[in-house]
């Protein structure tokens, strides 16, 4: 029999790698955009196997820089509000 028949395609076997890759890529690239980051850092990073498996949890913890200047503006409001 050809040999070529008897073997999956090797292409196929990172199917499922690319199946899950993707919508990390967007979830990623969304957390960043929404927290602040370096977007396109971020995009690159989960694009990377493995890697993003580690990003995915890190950026769903950190904390949204747009909110903590936020908070630090009131806070300054306050502050000077509280000094007059």
């Amino acid at each position: 029999m050809n040999q070529s028949l008897m073997q999956p395609n090797p292409s196929l076997s990172f199917l499922p790698l690319i199946i899950i890759m993707i919508p990390m890529i967007f979830i990623v690239n969304r957390l960043a955009k929404e927290k602040g980051k370096n977007v396109v850092l971020w995009t690159i990073l989960a694009c990377i196997p493995i890697v993003n498996m580690i990003i995915l949890p890190y950026m769903v913890g950190t904390p949204s820089k747009i909110q903590e200047e936020k908070l630090d503006r009131i806070l300054e409001l306050l502050s000077k509000q509280e000094k007059e």
